[in-house]
């Protein structure tokens, strides 16, 4: 698959950024005995080849950090960038569907990307080590904090970078889910590489084996972890599946009410939490069709007055359903008013105005929307301004007004 022009420029700067970094440290620094460079770009090609891939199987993190951090307190900045630079460019990872991966058979943008993102990185936080006073072969508390933390704010930052120019996503919202997610490993990760090279100042090569098992221990427990999290999004995967199951005329449904309502949610600049938590509802938002009954989903012809009756239970049933497991809780208010009006003649509560939650409101105007466009068994889909005149012709009786003029405005854009 090929780049776009952004992308390519982006890449280029990281590329040109890396090489004047690199030639900076080569011209101020010594990169120290061959042995001590071979010793650690081994550690470093092994721990990066046990790379874990995170659920959207784009980027993925390993427990390499550890070393970057080790290598700049034994050996300073030039060591530290080239151990940094060799292990991305020699790993291997062994990826499920793909097998191992490495600078051969990945694509040249992808690899360029890893080994400039590595020595930008570890070239960064090496400076920033020495300028506040870090000593090379000795141990120094603030200048390791320091870099501790800005390792992870810098790596984060470029690789949200990448990903929100290739996927035309907003940088902050791909940073803030890029820096919670790996944040408390990477830390965590860190401080096993403080403790590396604490072992290795004060008993050499063989303590770095001895401490290199719980540094694995460690890229085992984060791998734990990431396997949580992808079967938290298989199981919603499951639960939306299940929908469209029973009430087949509305496959896709889901996902592109899931695209309308995080578009606009982050049009109106609600914060990151509720956008996640729109995200979420917008896929199970109608798992509560579960509970009615197969003749009335499927029905072909218009609902009569006790049918509707019963389609007006879904979004208890589902909120009901949601609210039982654990990691959904938070989303169980959006998906039960959903339906609710701008004019309190909604359901089930008939919540007013504000009343209803800013979430349910955005995911009213996104279902709402996709219905419209869609065809029913009972009539055919409108057009695009057919649909943007039913919103402003209901615009502050059924539908939040301020929302369907962001909503309008970033569709027509």
């Amino acid at each position: 698959m090929g780049i776009n022009t952004k992308t390519k420029v982006y890449l280029g700067f990281l590329v040109a950024l890396a090489i004047t970094l690199y030639i900076y440290l080569a011209l101020n620094f010594s990169l120290g005995p061959v042995g001590l460079l071979a010793f650690w770009s081994i550690l470093a090609i092994v721990v990066e080849s046990l790379l874990i891939p995170l659920p959207n199987n784009i980027i993925g993190v390993s427990v390499g950090y550890a070393i970057n951090i080790a290598t700049i307190i034994i050996g300073g900045p030039l060591l530290a960038t080239t151990v940094a630079g060799l292990g991305f460019l020699c790993r291997a990872p062994k990826i499920a569907g793909r097998g191992y991966v490495h600078i051969l058979n990945l694509p040249p943008h992808k690899s360029v990307f890893n080994v400039s993102q590595s020595i930008i990185v570890t070239a960064l936080i090496s400076l920033i080590y020495i300028s506040f006073g870090g000593k090379v072969g000795v141990f120094s508390l603030i200048p390791t904090i320091l870099i501790l933390l800005t390792g992870v704010v810098i790596n984060t930052s470029i690789i949200s970078g990448f990903l929100s120019i290739s996927g035309n996503s907003r940088f902050i919202n791909t940073w803030i889910a890029n820096i919670k997610g790996v944040f408390p490993s990477a830390v965590a990760v860190g401080t096993m590489g403080i403790i590396i090279a604490l072992a290795f100042i004060g008993y050499g090569y063989g303590a770095v084996i001895l401490f290199f098992g719980p540094l694995l221990l460690a890229r085992y427990s984060f791998k734990l972890y990431i396997e949580m999290r992808n079967l938290y999004l298989s199981t919603i995967q499951a639960l939306n599946k299940t929908v469209e199951a029973k009430d087949p005329y509305t496959s896709g449904h889901a996902n592109r009410v899931e695209k309308f309502a995080v578009e606009l949610a982050e049009a109106y600049h609600l914060p990151f939490e509720s956008v996640q938590n729109i995200k979420t509802a917008s896929i199970l938002h109608d798992i509560g069709k579960i509970g009615i009954n197969d003749s009335i989903l499927n029905k072909a012809t218009r609902l009569s007055q006790e049918e509707f009756h019963e389609i007006m239970r879904h979004p208890s049933i589902g909120a009901d359903i949601i609210s039982k497991v654990d990691f959904l809780k938070d989303i169980t208010t959006i998906v039960k008013h959903h339906h609710e009006r701008f004019d309190g003649k909604g359901y089930p509560d008939g919540l007013h105005g504000d009343e209803i939650p800013i979430e349910a409101a955005i995911l009213t105007i996104a279902d709402s929307y996709d219905a419209m466009t869609s065809d029913r068994p009972y009539r055919k889909a409108l057009t695009q301004e057919e649909a943007f005149e039913e919103l402003k012709r209901n615009a502050g009786t059924q539908f939040h007004p301020q929302l369907v003029e962001t909503f309008i405005s970033i569709m027509n854009h």
